[in-house]
């Protein structure tokens, strides 16, 4: 290696290393700002599925945000974004059957995510 290339490549690792050390640093301080509080749980008729009512709320600078999650019974509740629906304003939910649940939200929500079948659940929405 020539003289004049030794000190580059130093240089080049040395900001490397200090780039991913300033990163591991700032995810594990700020990393997940958010928190998720379960505000109901219901279970399909069999109990192999867990419907999870909960609010999301990321701090100061946003509000809190109704979500709904369906997991399989032995999943755990994770500090996530729910997986199926997501609005402004306070919903409800009924398992219409095992493979078949029903979100009853109010007209005036602004919603963010309205997904129609997650883990074999097949989603109907009604807006009241």
């Amino acid at each position: 290696m020539t003289s004049k290339l030794k000190p580059i490549l130093i240089t080049i690792i040395v900001i490397f290393v200090l780039f991913m050390a300033g990163k591991y640093l700032l995810d594990t301080l700020f990393g997940n700002m958010c928190g998720n509080e379960i505000v109901e749980t219901v279970p399909s008729p069999s109990g192999e599925k867990v419907a999870y009512i909960f609010t999301r709320d990321c701090g100061a600078t946003t509000g809190f945000s109704p979500q709904l999650s369906i997991l399989n019974k032995d999943d755990d509740f994770q500090n996530e974004s729910g997986n199926t629906f997501r609005a402004d304003k306070d919903f409800s939910i009924e398992w219409i059957d095992e493979k078949n649940l029903k979100v009853i939200y109010d007209q005036s929500s602004e919603t963010y995510e309205m997904d129609k079948k997650v883990k074999g659940i097949k989603i109907e929405y009604v807006s009241k």
